[in-house]
């Protein structure tokens, strides 16, 4: 695993040491928190894109890598993500014939395979590549981590809207900002919600103030401060967490 520290820098951890704040997130419940689901569901802002030539000189809107870093930063938060290189960075060797005069051109470029991993979701891996543009040291090392950094980004666009997934293909579309629809139910629905959720916190020994800190971890907002969605959502998924705690606990069945 490699965790970001909020640059995108490797520090050698493993995956399964990726530490939610407080300590009472991933205990408390199970899956991506209904704050970052919304925010995946956010197309990028238009603001954070950047255009390129490309073939047939066509332009295309791409994410910068460090763009990229710090949008997984503010959307999983520091620690809550983290990317690793599987296997090493490989230089290949490709033949390219030109479409008008037949010359046959040899293309030099790395190829780096990535892996994502992020707090309660599955990880995601996709493949970079880079060309070498100058054979020299310089030109190689630059390919190098062009190869690493297109396959970053190429794994986290699976995550969704927010980092840019709809760039790829050829409509590239989906980056503009949307409006959500006010939540309608009512507050009495809201007040059980909270108390349910509590009581949930409370059977895994949780006090109110624990799950308070659970909370504001996973959505950066108290109970009182989050849409009832985000609450049910959590309800929903404390449940889930309990329900799963019960059955690893019972006994087994004598045949």
């Amino acid at each position: 695993m490699v965790n970001t520290n909020g640059n995108g820098h490797k520090n050698g951890a493993n995956p399964t040491a990726i530490t939610p704040v407080n300590g009472h997130d991933a205990i408390l419940w199970d899956g991506l928190a209904p704050g970052i689901r919304q925010e995946l569901d956010t197309p990028i802002n238009p603001a954070l894109v950047s255009q390129r030539k490309g073939r047939g000189g066509k332009t295309f809107s791409y994410i910068e890598g460090h763009t990229v870093i710090d949008e997984a930063n503010r959307v999983f938060g520091y620690g809550g993500w983290g990317y690793d290189v599987m296997g090493d960075v490989t230089l290949r060797e490709i033949d390219s014939v030109d479409g008008k005069t037949g010359e046959i051109r040899r293309i030099r470029a790395y190829a780096a395979t990535v892996r994502v991993a992020v707090l309660g979701a599955p990880s995601r891996m996709d493949v970079g590549f880079h060309a070498v543009v100058e054979d020299n040291a310089d030109g190689h090392e630059t390919a190098v981590k062009g190869a690493v950094t297109d396959g970053l980004k190429r794994a986290l666009r699976s995550f969704g809207a927010r980092f840019g997934n709809a760039l790829y293909g050829d409509s590239q579309t989906g980056i503009v900002e949307v409006t959500r629809e006010p939540s309608t139910r009512p507050a009495v629905e809201r007040q059980k919600l909270g108390i349910r959720l509590y009581e949930l916190g409370k059977s895994q020994g949780f006090n109110a103030e624990q799950v308070e800190a659970a909370v504001k971890a996973r959505t950066g907002r108290g109970v009182t401060q989050i849409s009832t969605e985000e609450l049910a959502d959590l309800v929903a998924a404390a449940e889930r967490k309990v329900d799963e705690q019960k059955r690893h606990s019972e006994p087994p069945t004598a045949a």
